[in-house]
């Protein structure tokens, strides 16, 4: 169980993790302004232009996508706190390990729980064949 001293200590590490993802997305929306397919093609004037171009704005894309996961993971974890759950596993109740949330602060679920949720639950980014 986290005491509120702890509590308090994963709040301001989660709060400072959310001000450095706010900035990363910023500094790539206004990348992404810049790069569009358009923008970068003119630029690298390659016989390749549209598919680097593209590359290019898709990557910002996905860091975008990520960033926003992770500000979503964070909320969570943020109202778990205030809630008084943070550090119970939203499965099964048990204590997450404290070694675990010094890890990964945003973690929800015990090691046997999120290894079943990953195991049940395919993401649309698993690649698969």
């Amino acid at each position: 169980m986290v005491d509120q001293t702890q509590a308090l200590d994963f709040k301001l590490r989660l709060r400072e993790r959310a001000a450095q993802l706010r900035d990363e997305l910023q500094r790539t929306r206004a990348k992404s302004v810049d790069e569009t397919p358009g923008n970068v093609a003119e630029r690298a004037r390659d016989s390749e232009d549209d598919s680097f171009a593209t590359l290019i704005v898709d990557t910002n894309l996905s860091e975008i996508e990520r960033d926003v996961d992770e500000l979503r993971m964070i909320d969570s974890a943020l109202q778990r706190i205030n809630a008084g759950t943070y550090g119970n596993c939203v499965d099964c109740g048990q204590s997450i390990p404290f070694a675990r949330l010094r890890a990964e602060p945003t973690a929800e679920r015990c090691v046997q729980c999120q290894e079943l949720y990953e195991k049940t639950h395919v993401s649309a980014r698993t690649p698969s064949l």
